[in-house]
């Protein structure tokens, strides 16, 4: 994952105030950063898009702002929660987050998750009725995946793409407006997570046979898995300039602006993804860059 690992001190005395600020940065590693950055970044692009492009629009700051932060806080207490049911498992697939789950501990993983859960509650009462709904709704379905989902593999899989498309979704439904680039950000969010949840899959394949994980790479064959994963790969770079051909069927115009950003910026990692093929952690990796790119790319559209 490209993180440090956590050294074991063998020291007998640890100070408490190094005890915390130690489980501190356990937790924060757990969250997943880079992930909470690409959520923050999709919805405010959302936002901003809607901004520029629909007339007499002003975004109500505040709203975006607690629920920026709710969806945030759900989506870490995910990731703890998730780390927690799946130490066993990570001490195959991933030994370095399984030591940064055990320094954190248990009880501060299932804490901060209930701690995190329950500030994302309350921030929902600033909110509109459905976007409360819906972060209530994506508590549930994360603790479920965590504890029960994940073993189910596909249907795990496609919870967890859906709820990635709910981030821009969430700002349409507060806006009560959208713009055509903005409407593009749901799908597009919703299939490149999916494949990636896929190539995570496989790239875990050894620890989750081991612990009866039934994800889909586990399941097919050899042969039958690498032609679905190559139509799928396939399949996003067509996804990424969907857009355009939609753009040029509606108005008869081809947006060179929104292919020339594409280009290096989701096809390119798709491609580099291609020439690393099954080397499955570098391809989630082009496949988050792609995510990130597309982001940007929606700006020219």
């Amino acid at each position: 994952m490209g993180t440090a690992s956590p050294h074991r001190t063998h020291s007998a005395r640890v100070s408490p105030l190094r005890r915390t600020l130690r489980r501190l940065e356990a937790l924060g590693r757990l969250a997943r950063p880079t992930n909470l950055i690409l959520i923050v970044a999709t919805s405010l692009s959302a936002q901003l898009l809607i901004w520029k492009e629909v007339k007499d629009f002003t975004p109500a700051w505040t709203e975006w702002s607690l629920m920026v932060l709710s969806t945030v806080l759900i989506a870490a207490g995910g990731y703890w929660l998730n780390d927690l049911y799946d130490q066993p498992i990570d001490r195959i697939n991933r030994p370095n987050r399984a030591l940064w789950a055990a320094r954190a501990g248990q009880r501060a993983l299932f804490s901060t998750t209930l701690i995190a859960w329950m500030t994302g509650i309350l921030l929902g009462v600033f909110l509109p009725l459905e976007i409360a709904f819906i972060h209530l709704g994506a508590m549930v379905a994360l603790g479920w995946y965590a504890r029960f989902g994940k073993r189910t593999g596909l249907l795990g899989n496609t919870l967890i793409a859906i709820l990635t498309g709910v981030v821009p979704w969430e700002v349409i439904l507060l806006s009560e407006r959208t713009t055509y680039s903005v409407a593009w950000m749901v799908p597009m969010a919703i299939g490149f997570n999916f494949v990636r949840e896929l190539v995570k899959d496989a790239e875990d394949l050894r620890g989750d046979q081991t612990y009866g994980v039934r994800s889909l790479p586990g399941k097919l064959s050899y042969k039958a898995w690498q032609t679905l994963l190559k139509s799928l790969w396939i399949a996003l770079i067509g996804l990424a300039l969907l857009p355009a051909l939609v753009y040029f069927i509606l108005w008869n115009k081809l947006p060179l602006m929104y292919l020339a950003a594409t280009l290096p910026t989701v096809i390119l990692p798709l491609l580099w993804g291609i020439m690393e093929w099954n080397n499955y952690s570098f391809m989630s990796l082009m496949l988050k860059a792609s995510m990130a790119g597309g982001i940007i790319a929606l700006w020219s559209l």
